[in-house]
C-alpha cells in the first residue's frame, strides 16, 4: 500500500552510513530514495523503524509499495538485489505483490469466475453456451490465471494466455473473448476498477477460413474405414454410429453427442432439438438414420442416446469427445487433415452436387442467415463445369473430325 502522508527526500546512492544516520520525524514517515535503482529506498517510521521498500507502477496505473524487509534483518546489498528482482517482475508485466493479496483474502480470478458462471452466464445464456464458457474457463483461463487476485490481472497476463494458445488461433480468440466478458463483469461488480478490462486492444489472431470437402473417393474410403472398425471392434460402436449420423444428417457434432431420446422423433423422421447453436431446430432423419436409431439400444438410467463411457467421457452424462476414435478413422481412411466438423461441409457439398438450391441446403443445415449458406455457392460451379466439359468435348470431337 502507498505510504499515506509520507515525506520524500532524495539521498543519491544509498549507503550504509547514511541509512544509519536517518532519524525519525515525529508524526510522519518519510522515504529516502536510492539514485541508482529507481523506486528503491528506505522508509523511516515516526517510531524510528527503518525498512527497505520498492515503489512501482502497474500497467493499469495503480501505484504499489512493496516492503522488502527491515534494515538490519537484511543487508543493503541483499535489499538492493531483491529490489532488482522485484522490479524485473514488474518490467515483465507482473505484480510481485499478487501472492500477498491472495493470502490476505483478495478475491481471486477463480473465485470470481465461479460467480460469473453462476450469476451471469447461466442466467442469460443457453445451456450449450454455458458449457462453452465453462470449458474455456476450466481448461485454459483457470489453470494459468485462476490464483491471481482479480483486481491485479494485467494486460501482460492476458497476452501470456493468448500467446500460449497461438497454435490454435480460433481457440485462442474464443478464450480471449470469454476472459474479456469475465473481466468486464468483474469491473461492473466492483471486483476491479470499472472500465479497466486489460483484454481491450489485445490483437486477435488471424483466423483462416478453412472448409474441407470430401471427394467421392474419400467418402468411399471413409465408409470402408467405418465398416472395418465395426467388423473388428476397433473403436466403440457409439463412435461409429455418431460419425454415420453426422454424415447422413449434416448436424453439428455437439448436437449429436448431446442428443436425448426425448429429442428423437422416429415416427416423424426428425430430431427436435430445443437448444442448438441457432435456437430450436429440426434435423430431418433420412431412412438409413431412422433405421440406425431404431436399432440403437437405450441405456438404463440415461436420457442420452450416447451416454459417456469413461476415459474423459463422464458417466451419467453424454459422450463429450470422439478424439481417439476419429483419429483412428482418419488414419485408416487416409484423411489426415479432415476434422469431424468437415463432415457437415461434406453433407452440404453432396447436396450441391445433387442439384439442391442454397435455400434448401440452408434449411437442411439449420442456418438462420442466408449469408451462412452462401459459403457453399462456389460448389455449384462443379456440376456445371462437368456438364460444360462434357458438352464441349462432344462438340470439339465433332468439329475436329477431318472430312473424308
Amino acid at each position: 500500500m502507498r505510504c499515506q502522508g509520507a515525506d520524500v527526500q532524495s539521498a543519491g546512492r544509498l549507503k550504509q552510513r547514511a541509512i544509519e544516520a536517518l532519524q525519525p520525524r515525529p508524526g510522519t514517515q518519510y522515504v529516502t530514495w536510492d539514485s541508482e535503482i529507481k523506486g528503491f529506498g528506505v522508509r523511516v517510521s515516526p517510531a524510528g523503524t527503518k525498512s527497505f521498500i520498492v515503489k512501482y507502477r502497474l500497467p493499469t496505473g495503480r501505484v504499489r509499495w512493496a516492503t522488502i524487509d527491515r534494515v538490519g534483518v537484511v543487508t543493503l546489498d541483499q535489499a538492493r538485489q531483491r529490489a532488482r528482482q522485484l522490479l524485473g517482475v514488474v518490467s515483465a508485466g507482473d505484480d510481485p505483490l499478487r501472492r500477498k493479496d491472495v493470502a490476505r483474502g483478495a478475491p481471486t480470478l477463480a473465485a470470481v469466475a465461479d460467480r460469473f458462471l453462476e450469476e451471469h452466464v447461466k442466467a442469460r445464456r443457453k445451456p450449450a453456451t454455458v458449457r462453452l464458457y465453462r470449458l474455456a474457463i476450466d481448461s485454459h483461463i483457470r489453470p494459468l490465471l485462476g490464483a491471481l487476485a482479480i483486481a491485479d490481472v494485467s494486460r501482460a497476463d492476458v497476452v501470456r494466455l493468448h500467446h500460449r494458445l497461438r497454435a490454435t488461433p480460433v481457440l485462442a480468440n474464443r478464450v480471449l473473448a470469454v476472459l474479456s466478458k469475465l473481466l468486464s463483469w468483474a469491473g461492473d461488480q466492483g471486483y476491479r476498477p470499472a472500465s479497466s478490462n486489460p483484454c481491450r486492444g489485445v490483437e486477435k489472431y488471424k483466423e483462416e477460413s478453412r472448409r474441407r470437402y470430401l471427394s467421392p473417393s474419400e467418402l468411399k474410403r471413409l465408409g470402408a474405414a467405418l465398416r472395418i472398425a465395426e467388423r473388428y471392434d476397433s473403436i466403440p460402436p457409439s463412435a461409429i454410429t455418431v460419425i454415420r449420423l453426422l454424415l447422413l444428417t449434416g448436424a453439428r457434432v455437439g448436437e449429436i453427442l448431446s442428443l436425448r431420446w426425448s429429442d428423437v422423433d422416429l415416427t416423424g423422421g426428425a430430431l427436435r432439438l430445443p437448444d442448438s447453436k441457432s435456437g430450436r431446430k429440426t434435423v430431418l432423419l433420412p431412412e438409413p438414420a431412422v433405421e440406425m436409431l431404431h436399432a440403437w439400444p437405450r441405456f438404463a438410467g440415461s436420457p442420452f442416446v450416447f451416454p459417456g463411457e469413461g476415459h474423459g467421457n463422464r458417466k451419467g452424462r453424454h459422450r463429450v469427445s470422439l478424439a481417439d476414435p476419429w483419429a483412428w478413422v482418419r488414419r485408416r481412411a487416409r484423411l489426415a487433415d479432415v476434422r469431424l466438423h468437415d463432415l457437415r461441409h461434406a453433407y452440404a457439398s453432396v447436396a450441391v452436387s445433387n442439384g439442391q438450391t442454397l435455400p434448401v441446403i440452408g434449411a437442411l443445415l439449420g442456418h438462420t442467415q442466408a449469408a451462412t449458406t452462401q459459403r457453399y455457392a462456389h460448389l455449384m460451379d462443379d456440376p456445371l463445369r462437368v456438364a460444360s466439359d462434357a458438352t464441349a468435348a462432344t462438340i470439339s470431337a465433332a468439329i475436329s473430325r477431318r472430312s473424308r
